[in-house]
């Protein structure tokens, strides 16, 4: 598809409504049948400009529930809003949890959803840093979070090893992920950032326009995602070995149940991770919320 921007028709990306409409409330059937609709109703004479495409949606979203569409308004304003120069209206969406909770996939949808250019893996910042710190000087780099605890602990004597080990993980990493994490605020960018390593609060202090949120299976979900990872995700850094995996599935649960603690203390959301639709409904539901805060206090 192309729109008319100025006096140019340009390439438009469909995935920008198809994402808003999805925050707004909608399934994929719904958000495929008012594109459609609103493409067949768009005149052939001539292209469409953004605004009478978006004015074009609005008019069909009179048939479904009245807060999808001041929904779907209020993301068209933040949208509009963010092209002043006198505002700043970046959004970093967060997702934290412990391995094989679901974050990644739901990062992966959540990018589209936000129409998001910039996206952060703590997984990938900690192996740029394999390539900085040695083995020897860094051991516990080089291994999965629920393994650092037989290299390096770090934190409250008190803790499990596990946790403790976790954590020296990721002290090293946090720090590089704020860097990366502020920038991309500074730029006024929309990123979503995901990863073990971005414990709740450990971005909180950059500001309103960060969403920390941490996905939390049951622990029956979470041990049958965990070990089915390896038949699902065919990487070679997962073990086969199911009497080792269960193992490591208790370790991870205690980084799980340790991150979820966290979240409770300092008040990030927790969002209940049983199937990725319901998931990804309820994230957008506090990415709305929080776009309403950063509209109103702007205005």
């Amino acid at each position: 598809m192309r729109v008319r921007i100025q006096n140019d028709d340009v390439p438009y990306p469909l995935s920008i409504l198809r994402g808003r409409l999805r925050l707004s409330g909608l399934r994929d059937t719904e958000v495929a049948g008012i594109i459609a609709g609103s493409l067949a109703n768009q005149p052939s004479s001539k292209f469409w400009t953004e605004e009478e495409l978006v004015n074009s949606i609005e008019k069909a979203l009179e048939e479904y529930p009245p807060l999808v569409c001041e929904n779907f308004r209020l993301l068209t304003a933040y949208e509009q809003a963010r092209g002043l120069s006198d505002s700043n209206r970046s959004l970093l969406l967060v997702l934290e949890g412990a391995s094989a909770t679901g974050k990644s996939m739901l990062a992966m949808e959540l990018l589209q959803d936000l129409a998001a250019t910039r996206f952060i893996s703590t997984d990938s910042v900690r192996q740029i840093m394999r390539g900085i710190y040695t083995k020897q000087s860094h051991p516990e780099l080089y291994c999965h979070t629920y393994q650092a605890h037989k290299y390096r602990k770090s934190g409250d004597p008190s803790l499990d090893p596990v946790i403790r080990g976790f954590i020296a993980q990721s002290e090293l990493v946090i720090p590089h992920v704020q860097d990366l994490a502020g920038r991309l605020l500074e730029e006024g960018a929309i990123a979503v950032v995901e990863g073990v390593h971005v414990y709740p609060g450990s971005l909180a202090s950059l500001g309103a326009n960060v969403i920390e949120v941490v996905i939390s299976p049951s622990s029956k979900t979470h041990r049958a995602m965990f070990l089915n990872k390896y038949a699902t995700g065919k990487l070679r850094t997962v073990s086969g070995n199911q009497s080792l995996r269960i193992k490591e599935y208790e370790d991870t649960r205690i980084i799980q149940d340790y991150i979820v603690a966290c979240a409770s203390k300092c008040g990030a959301p927790i969002v209940e991770m049983e199937n990725y639709e319901t998931a990804r409904m309820e994230i957008s539901r506090l990415v709305i919320e929080r776009v309403r805060y950063l509209v109103e206090a702007h205005e």
